[in-house]
């Protein structure tokens, strides 16, 4: 993958910083989208002295020893702002499928099955990936037939913000959940994709199994507009070590969606 270590964050995550004596690799914030609740993990290894279990160990951070009002406030607007920094990475298509405004307003076009149902499709393949594409004039959105029940109701549980210490990456993400199962997925934009992700990903991966989010499995979407020698190392390497190019059909009527922004490869986890 693409190795950048000199860069770092500068962010502090002072309101969650009890752990354990172990080495702070990397922070999540978890904002429910219901109930905009702001939660805190920290992942956290050992040093020399071995790893704790799991190596990198999800430690739940809520509480805080703030005074109840001024920590309110703070957790309130860091709520706001990770919840619309994340939803700002969306595209017409995650709109659509995930968050139910398949019918609201002009958006970017799906890269397959928004088309009038009459038109005659054609195979293609992206990146691997073998769909159909519809040769005809675009339409706004996804067909409620193609969406289903998400267009009544978001498939969001859960907006996510990052903090990789090790690599100096600030992953943004949403989990999202349909008839029990979950997914967890996360964006490498542009800022994401310049850097060291080995550590990051073993964090995502972590993060995947803990309790709260239970996630089977881990989905990155990648920036269409990446270099494409860059975008190739990237697909190569993420295959490499068990990544497949997938579609959106799981959270559809079983349409094979993908977007014009984002690709789409997930991991089981």
């Amino acid at each position: 993958m693409a190795i950048d270590t000199n860069k770092r964050s500068s962010s502090s995550s002072s309101n969650y910083s009890y752990c354990s004596s172990g080495n702070v690799r990397a922070t999540c914030y978890t904002v429910n989208a219901r109930t905009t609740a702001l939660q805190g993990f920290h992942y956290s290894t050992t040093g020399a002295g071995g790893a704790e279990c799991p190596p990198l160990a999800a430690r739940h951070t809520s509480t805080t020893k703030l005074p109840t009002t001024i920590g309110r406030a703070r957790r309130g607007g860091a709520a706001c702002t990770i919840a619309g920094e994340c939803e700002r990475l969306f595209c017409g298509t995650l709109r659509s499928v995930f968050l139910g405004e398949g019918n609201l307003g002009r958006q970017d076009p799906l890269a397959m099955g928004v088309r009038n149902h009459h038109q005659i499709p054609t195979d293609i393949t992206d990146y691997g990936v073998h769909v159909r594409r519809y040769s005809d004039r675009l339409m706004d959105s996804p067909s409620p037939e193609m969406v289903g029940p998400v267009q009544q109701k978001g498939l969001v549980s859960d907006w996510i913000e990052v903090w990789d210490y090790v690599g100096g990456i600030r992953f943004r993400g949403f989990i999202a959940e349909k008839e029990e199962e979950k997914a967890m997925f996360v964006f490498f934009d542009q800022n994401v994709v310049g850097g060291d992700l080995k550590a990051g990903l073993m964090a995502l991966l972590e993060l995947c199994e803990i309790d709260y989010f239970s996630c089977s499995r881990l989905v990155v979407c990648l920036d269409r507009e990446t270099d494409r020698r860059a975008m190739d190392t990237l697909t190569k390497d993420l295959g490499w070590i068990g990544f497949q190019l997938t579609t959106l059909n799981d959270f559809t009527s079983g349409e094979d969606i993908i977007s014009d922004q984002w690709i789409f490869m997930d991991m089981e986890t």
